[in-house]
């Protein structure tokens, strides 16, 4: 129970805060998904607040930190939102929680700071305190000093990190990370590098209260100097979603023979010294290599050390990939993912052109056929008049095809992958019944309709847009491709109206015509006149792949082609799944 005095304070303070935070922030369109932390921020501190409900308040600025998580909010968001959090926990005599999101808030945004209007004593002492604890967290990486007594690059990653202030020689090292509740990690790797080694070792971390801790082993300790780490932080699906540090900007914890403080990881003794080991240890200057050949690990295979990977590849990050030992070389753009196969189906809509004489037999890239006949071609002799025997033209759904794919991307540092697809078509024009060797007129044959190809064949130049992933986890990834050459042929019909001066045995009429045709010929309505092109084409098109997981995703593409050598225009959208291995 509040008493009276606190109850009519905390209700001041509430109704303020209604005043200063009831406009929406500013920034909410800064970041993708500021706009809903901050209406989830003013709810709990407009409504919540207001009615002295500290645990609901508290529930929605923890969602609203959730969803600004991977970096979805700006910092200056992430800043109100754990100073607000902070104020809830001081309304409710939480000042040790209110401080931790203080810490948090500065640590986001420096700017950080408390709202004058809902600020107590016990909340502006607990602010100072936040600030001092965030000074100290940088101030070790700006002091440390780099090989040959250059300064270090102070520590790289979004995550704050404060790395333990030393270890005595032959000591684990304890290594723990406090991971923000914006960050959703289910699993820690640290990666770390012995003083004098030439080589980065990884040890998976352990959940322990709000964060991962590990102790490094004291085999990895066995002499003084610095020893250098950093740890990357990755969600259920095995994505990096934080850094503490970087192999460029690693924290440093200085190996020294006599300590003043032994460090220890939170609610753990510290750990105990080892025994000295008399023997040189490996990937000392001076000692030998440990394990000898290099092993047969292929690019993008997961390792431990360089010496798993096949020459030429070192251990970056626990995969295998292109670079030097230092660590320099660049991650590559597929993330091991270089090889891309895809299940296809599509439509072909073919651009029908406008003509004339589409069934007289004259035009080498149309056929016509009678309707529902299974493959009975039309061989009349169509009269001159006008409204038939010709098309307006437009598109025209030819039939459509399935397709297997697969790509291979050349170069780890380029996203420009090769490849093939082939496939089967369906639909194109009906096979033409035999060929008509006695005709009662010989002025006038009709070459005979070629049958319709059912096969795809193309050969593919992919160049993929933006990110650094061909298949991205609940990501967008365009493409651009071509394709220089391919086998495929596309026919689609429109109908047409002919008035023949032949009956259907191919004898010519001697009675009265139809009301549409003259005397002497007869109607015949909607022939299927189809447009024959290919049997090659050339093609150019854009797509994009959405990645459902890390190897799997649903793309969408649209492709022009340019039938030759009997030309058409086709487009054709395609959709299916790709795999990513």
């Amino acid at each position: 129970m509040f008493s009276c005095r606190s109850r009519r304070g905390r209700l001041a303070f509430a109704l303020t805060s209604l005043l200063v935070l009831g406009a929406p922030a500013a920034a909410s369109a800064a970041g993708e998904r500021d706009a809903e932390a901050m209406k989830l921020h003013n709810q709990a501190m407009d409504d919540d607040y207001l009615s002295v409900e500290f645990d609901k308040a508290e529930k929605k600025l923890k969602v609203a930190l959730k969803k600004c998580a991977k970096g979805a909010c700006t910092k200056p968001v992430i800043g109100k939102l754990h100073i607000a959090l902070g104020t809830v926990y001081g309304g409710g005599d939480k000042l040790d929680q209110a401080k931790a999101e203080f810490v948090l808030a500065l640590r986001a945004d420096p700017k950080a700071a408390l709202i004058d209007a809902l600020t107590t004593t016990e909340l502006a002492q607990a602010f100072k305190d936040a600030q001092k604890e965030a000074q100290g967290a940088r101030k070790p990486a700006d002091e440390s000093q780099g090989e040959g007594g250059r300064p270090a690059k102070a520590a790289a990653g979004d995550v704050p990190h404060t790395p333990v202030a030393e270890q005595a020689v032959n000591t684990p090292v304890p290594v723990y990370v406090e991971i923000p509740e914006e960050i959703d990690a289910s699993k820690a790797t640290v990666r770390y590098k012995p003083f004098g080694s030439p080589k980065w070792k990884s040890l998976e971390m352990t959940s322990m209260g709000s964060g991962f801790g590990a102790e490094i082993p004291c085999e990895d300790a066995t002499t003084t100097g610095e020893l250098r780490y950093f740890v990357i932080l990755r969600d259920e699906a095995g994505d990096p979603v934080g850094t503490a540090g970087s192999m460029q900007a690693p924290h440093r914890v200085p190996i020294k023979n006599e300590i003043e403080q032994e460090p220890s990881l939170p609610g753990q003794e510290p750990p105990k010294r080892c025994a000295a080991k008399e023997d040189c240890p490996p990937g000392l200057p001076g000692c030998p290599e440990a394990g000898g050949e290099r092993g047969d690990k292929d690019w993008g295979s997961a390792c431990e050390e360089t010496v798993e990977c096949q020459s030429g590849l070192v251990c970056l990050n626990g995969t295998c990939e292109q670079g030097t030992e230092g660590g320099g070389g660049r991650a590559a753009s597929g993330k091991g993912n270089r090889n891309v196969i895809g299940l296809w189906g599509g439509l072909d809509l073919l651009l029908v052109r406008g003509t004339d004489y589409v069934c007289s037999g004259s035009d080498a890239a149309y056929a016509c056929f009678y309707p529902g006949s299974g493959g009975k071609q039309f061989y009349g002799e169509p009269a001159d008049l006008p409204g038939t025997n010709g098309v307006k033209g437009g598109l025209s759904l030819g039939g459509g095809r399935v397709m297997l794919s697969y790509d291979r991307q050349l170069f780890s540092s380029l996203p420009l992958l090769v490849g093939a697809r082939v496939g089967f078509a369906f639909g194109g024009s009906p096979t033409s019944e035999a060929e008509k060797t006695q005709w009662p007129d010989k002025e006038n044959p009709h070459p005979q309709a070629r049958s319709f190809l059912p096969l795809h064949g193309e050969l593919r130049v992919t160049y993929f847009l933006l990110g650094d992933r061909i298949v991205e986890k609940g990501g967008f990834r365009p493409y651009g491709f071509l394709s220089p050459i391919g086998l495929a042929q596309v026919n689609a019909s429109v109908p047409v109206d002919v008035c023949d001066r032949r009956t259907e045995d191919l004898t010519p009429l001697a009675g009265s015509g139809s009301n549409r045709c003259p005397s002497n010929t007869r109607f015949v309505e909607d022939l299927d006149a189809y447009q024959i092109t290919g049997l090659n084409f050339s093609a150019a098109g854009a797509g994009v792949v959405y990645g459902i997981t890390p190897h799997f995703g649903v793309s969408a593409e649209v492709k022009v082609m340019l039938m030759w050598p009997t030309l058409g225009l086709v487009i054709a959208p395609t959709i299916g799944p790709v795999f990513a291995l």
